[in-house]
């Protein structure tokens, strides 16, 4: 198979070229071809992804979650869809651990060389591809407004301080969500969190959700303010693994069409999406990806 390594130098410490020359050596001793394609500047992989899509079997993606996002929104508008593969370089890394892809290079590729990939689905917020989280609101912000010099010294702890901080904001913002069968539902927030799989911002949410990877729907929580110590209680949801709250509403669809303020900010997989009224919807079993087999016997 031809593969296509597409890295990002400057994501998480910046330290991947390190581990190029390793990569080459192990795939001298496969039958599989191995080019390399560095990123040239922020949105660079997901031109190239496009462009390049028709030419290899499976792109195999170093960097962080951003990173893979970048490549997917490429990948959904060819024609022609290689297969994605990860090697985790990034920050938090939640696409990978959601795969059962871990920082051994040497053991991911073994699964990339060994295993078959698995149909998995695609969301889109608006006209953004994401893979696994779409959200809003409190906190949401932290993953793309940290300084890159920030992350590059202190790693995951720069956005566990951003996160404190943030929480001394006043979040409160009205929607109105249209979905399913024209049901309709008006709320006020402090927070909106959509996930297809049970982790987020480098945290396992085993108490969200029992949904799958390939099931075609996607799954919305509603952080709601309408008792006092809010935050307190919002924190407690996290700290418990994701437990719901009784104020709280969970809905899952394939489908959402949600009317907000023009002011609210979205974050899908982790980076800045959009502002404002969204549709978000899943696309089932949109992209072929690699995956453990432990994973692949849980999650699809």
């Amino acid at each position: 198979m031809k593969f296509l390594l597409l890295y990002n130098p400057v994501s998480g410490r910046s330290n991947f070229k390190i581990h190029l020359q390793e990569i080459k050596e192990l795939f001298a001793k496969t039958s599989h071809s191995l080019e390399i394609y560095e990123s040239k500047a922020a949105h660079d992989l997901d031109h190239v992804a496009l462009e390049e899509s028709s030419n290899y079997d499976v792109f195999l993606v170093a960097g962080g979650d951003g990173t893979l996002n970048e490549v997917l929104n490429g990948v959904m508008r060819a024609s022609k869809k290689p297969s994605l593969a990860v090697l985790p370089s990034g920050t938090a890394n939640d696409t990978a651990a959601i795969l059962g892809i871990n920082k051994s290079i040497k053991r991911s590729l073994d699964i990339y060389f060994n295993e078959t990939p698995v149909m998995m689905d695609v969301n889109q917020i608006n006209e953004q591809y994401f893979l696994y989280t779409a959200a809003s609101g409190l906190m949401t912000r932290v993953s793309y407004d940290v300084s890159r010099r920030h992350i590059k010294k202190y790693g995951y702890i720069a956005y566990m301080i951003a996160a404190v901080k943030d929480l001394s904001n006043d979040y409160r913002y009205p929607l109105r969500v249209k979905y399913g069968d024209n049901q309709t539902v008006s709320i006020e927030c402090a927070m909106v969190l959509g996930l297809s799989s049970n982790r987020v911002g480098g945290m396992r949410l085993n108490n969200f959700s029992h949904s799958k990877l390939n099931d075609g729907l996607f799954e919305l929580r509603f952080f709601k303010r309408v008792k006092s110590f809010w935050r307190f209680r919002l924190l407690s949801s996290f700290i418990r693994g994701g437990k719901k709250l009784r104020e709280d509403l969970q809905i899952a669809s394939s489908r959402f069409e949600i009317e907000t303020s023009s002011n609210v900010d979205w974050n899908a997989d982790g980076e800045f999406s959009c502002k404002g009224s969204v549709v978000i919807q899943t696309h089932k079993e949109a992209i072929s990806v690699y995956a453990s087999r432990k994973v692949k016997k849980k999650c699809f």
